[in-house]
């Protein structure tokens, strides 16, 4: 039990004892110690905050799903995933903060693939990303169309088989990592 230093501490405990007023410490948020049967207010008052910021999460989720936008919110929870795994790593300054990150790490890493497999397939499902063979037969399209304007054009073959390669080599060429401009 801690003792007061000073007999005028206004975290003395009120409790009376043989010689006086109790010297111990009040519990947080009582005017007595536990002898006297203070209790701390201070677990009452974690919980009282954890639920009223529950209700504040409760009411901004509404407030997120009314104005809800699937692929947006995927790749914002994918960055703040992101966030999160960096910070946590951040947070790692020697062998037991390893040992300790690991789980919390490993679930963030399982939450961030699911998340990027989940805006994958939307974007698929919405027609946002189109598989290779696809594009491949879009070309072709392109080309046949192309072959069909040029037609007549003196030595158009030329043309279209140098516009062939260079479209062709350039789907080849493309994936889905978008690419800076340069400036």
């Amino acid at each position: 039990m801690n003792l007061v230093e000073n007999p005028a501490d206004p975290n003395r405990c009120k409790g009376a004892a043989p010689d006086g007023q109790c010297r111990a410490v009040a519990e947080p948020g009582s005017d007595y110690c536990k002898a006297h049967g203070g209790r701390s207010k201070q677990n009452e008052e974690d919980t009282r905050s954890y639920l009223l910021t529950q209700v504040d999460y409760k009411r901004r989720l509404a407030q997120l799903q009314a104005q809800s936008e699937p692929i947006r919110e995927l790749k914002d929870a994918i960055a703040l995933t992101h966030m999160l795994i960096e910070k946590r790593f951040n947070l790692i300054k020697d062998d037991n903060d390893l040992l300790a990150a690991c789980g919390p790490l490993n679930s963030l890493l399982l939450t961030m693939e699911r998340l990027v497999k989940s805006a994958v397939q939307l974007e698929q499902n919405l027609d946002a990303l189109l598989a290779k063979p696809t594009v491949l037969n879009l070309g072709q399209t392109i080309v046949t169309i192309i072959i069909d304007e040029l037609a007549g054009i003196p030595n158009y073959e030329e043309r279209v088989d140098r516009i062939t390669s260079r479209m062709f080599e350039s789907i080849a060429l493309t994936s889905n990592v978008e690419s800076k401009q340069h400036a």
